[in-house]
């Protein structure tokens, strides 16, 4: 399953892709799994930057990506807010510091991810 992960919120959002992409690729299950998303070239731009990420996780392995970007965001300084699209879906988590576990493990956790107002 392809899973697309866009980062909002922050001051430098490609920055904090770069920085999402080294987190993911320390961990061996997404390792080499995690890439920029070819970007899309408009008519008359020369060129387009890369503002996605593209995951190749297995099926049902959205629960643990959720996680360990939940821990990522754990990290971080500001106010990041993360979307997860697959199979059609949207999942957010928004939250910096020790609030992004709990919002992650909300949407995540136990009993599987969760659409944003459950």
């Amino acid at each position: 399953m392809d899973v697309e992960i866009e980062v909002a919120g922050a001051d430098d959002p490609r920055g904090e892709l770069e920085s999402l992409l080294q987190w993911l690729n320390r961990e061996p299950e997404y390792r080499g799994r995690v890439e920029f998303a070819p970007a899309e070239i408009g008519e008359g731009e020369l060129g387009a930057l890369q503002e996605i990420l593209l995951a190749a996780i297995a099926a049902g392995g959205l629960d643990a990506l959720g996680q360990t970007i939940g821990t990522w965001l754990q990290v971080r300084r500001p106010e990041i807010t993360v979307k997860l699209r697959a199979d059609g879906t949207v999942r957010e988590v928004s939250a910096s510091g020790p609030a992004a576990k709990l919002v992650a493990e909300h949407l995540f956790g136990g009993d599987g991810p969760k659409r944003i107002g459950e």
